[in-house]
């Protein structure tokens, strides 16, 4: 009863929005946009409210139409639309930028929704799969285990796969097979005239080929299929969870030794997330093989870690590849197979942590003391990287985050809309001295954050330059832009 009327009240918010733009967006209406053969919605429709509610709800703007594209034509006359009546347009895939940058980052764009744009079509001769951008990584998981494959990208059912893989797309499985980016073999995409590009490594388009893959959510077109490596599936999977005792800030720092020593050692075969909270303190992870085998190859680990709480602290079981799915993102197998979004309040910071210079015991403590006193619930997730992910060279993407031992994520969530200002407030004064003084200066792009100071050097590093070269011969008048998105010019 609670989600239901605070989805009331989020919905009479969106409303007011929307009478506050109706004046202006009834009148841009796009008579261009009438030969569209996918369902374009305007302000003005009853439709149109429930459409705008996408998974961050702190933020809301108010397009002026959305364009819910069937195919590459109906995409390239949206662009061509948008050139012709000089208005902005954005695509959105799953709807899941922490920013909202899905609805354009403000009022009043062309959002070309790629949600019907979702084949999934499995070549096993070729060990590819083509993949419309506009699937839900559920969907992708579905489809390819029952073909007997997978690709290896995030725990999030409801995630879009489009801006998830152009933004690097880190999973369970990446340390084994890369990242989602990484298994990009090719794109077909909508420039900024209109034009659909096929995109490789092996044509005229390479530069732009680099550039996407890390680099490619909304700045250089819109993208609207992708070609990726696919992965035999492995027969048996084992999910794995241990839990400690939060209570005690000597297992906090003992749990910490053992993950910043083992952990980038570790079989490639595994991936982790230790999560810290308040009243949390875990590791919950996926070994690919039997669980005989994960105990095995967790043994050194567990001996360098805190004990975990008896009985129900250590849990080695058995599932299939899709059921671990279900288990590591916490959803029933119908969330995974026809995936929706869980709109709530929220804000999140992350940091990289290089190898070499894992956080220390004042850095822990710092961050130990913050989850235990700040005014807004914050978890703290650590991924592990490593593997493969480390493996490939920096020229290859625009994902430059090669040499990560982990990656933090710091996400803080609250229930009423009233305190926005505060929760965000606390957890950027706090991300920016945390950031500062104990972690490298770089985040992860694919965790937008748009308070982030710095951003074109924390997202991309030393090859923001190279970007904006890119973005100049694809997209030289802008058309293609939201507030963190490569300009034109610096």
């Amino acid at each position: 009863m609670k989600l239901i009327k605070q989805l009331d009240i989020v919905s009479l918010l969106l409303w007011c929005i929307l009478l506050f733009n109706l004046i202006e967006n009834i009148s841009s209406y796009y008579p261009c946009l009438d030969s569209i053969e996918g369902p374009v919605i305007y302000p003005n429709d009853t439709q149109f409210p429930p459409l705008i509610i996408d998974q961050n709800i702190r933020v809301n703007y108010t397009p002026s139409v959305l364009v819910y594209a069937i195919n590459n034509n109906d995409v390239k006359k949206a662009v061509i639309c948008a050139i012709k009546s000089g208005t902005d347009i954005v695509p959105r895939s799953g709807g899941h930028s922490y920013e909202k940058y899905g609805l354009g980052g403000r009022n009043n764009t062309i959002v070309l929704d790629v949600s019907f744009i979702n084949v999934v079509t499995v070549d096993s001769e070729r060990g590819t799969v083509r993949i419309g951008a506009g699937n839900r990584l559920g969907d992708v998981y579905n489809k390819l285990s029952q073909a007997g494959f997978l690709i290896p990208a995030g725990s999030c059912p409801s995630v879009g796969v489009g801006g998830h893989a152009l933004g690097g797309g880190f999973g369970y499985f990446s340390r084994k097979y890369g990242l989602a980016c990484d298994n990009i073999v090719s794109m077909e995409m909508v420039d900024s005239k209109g034009n659909l590009l096929n995109i490789s490594n092996s044509n005229r388009h390479r530069k732009l080929f680099f550039a996407l893959r890390g680099a490619g959510g909304g700045s250089y077109g819109i993208v609207t299929y992708f070609e990726f490596s696919i992965h035999r599936k492995p027969q048996k999977v084992t999910y794995m969870s241990f839990e400690f005792d939060r209570t005690v800030k000597a297992q906090v720092q003992q749990l910490f030794y053992a993950f910043n020593k083992v952990g980038p050692s570790l079989s490639n075969d595994i991936g982790l997330k230790l999560r810290l909270r308040k009243d949390l303190l875990s590791i919950t992870g996926v070994y690919l093989g039997p669980p005989r085998q994960a105990k095995k190859a967790m043994r050194r680990f567990l001996c360098d870690a805190p004990k975990p709480i008896n009985p129900i602290g250590t849990q080695y079981i058995q599932k299939t590849f899709i059921e671990s799915v279900e288990t590591l993102s916490n959803s029933s197998k119908y969330d995974v197979f026809s995936p929706k979004h869980n709109p709530n309040f929220f804000k999140v910071k992350s940091f990289y942590i290089n190898k070499g210079k894992a956080l220390n015991e004042t850095a822990i403590n710092v961050l130990v003391d913050y989850l235990d006193k700040a005014k807004c619930t914050t978890l703290a997730s650590f991924d592990l990287y490593g593997g493969v992910i480390n493996d490939v060279y920096y020229d290859k993407t625009s994902f430059i985050h090669r040499n990560a031992l982990y990656c933090l994520q710091l996400e803080a969530n609250w229930k009423y809309k009233e305190r926005d200002d505060q929760c965000v407030k606390e957890i950027n004064d706090f991300g920016k001295e945390f950031q500062s003084n104990f972690t490298s200066p770089f985040s992860y792009q694919g965790f937008i954050d748009r308070e982030l100071d710095n951003w074109q050097v924390r997202y991309y590093g030393n090859i923001f330059g190279k970007l904006i070269d890119i973005k100049k011969e694809y997209d030289s008048c802008n058309l293609f832009r939201f507030p963190q998105s490569i300009p034109v010019m610096i």
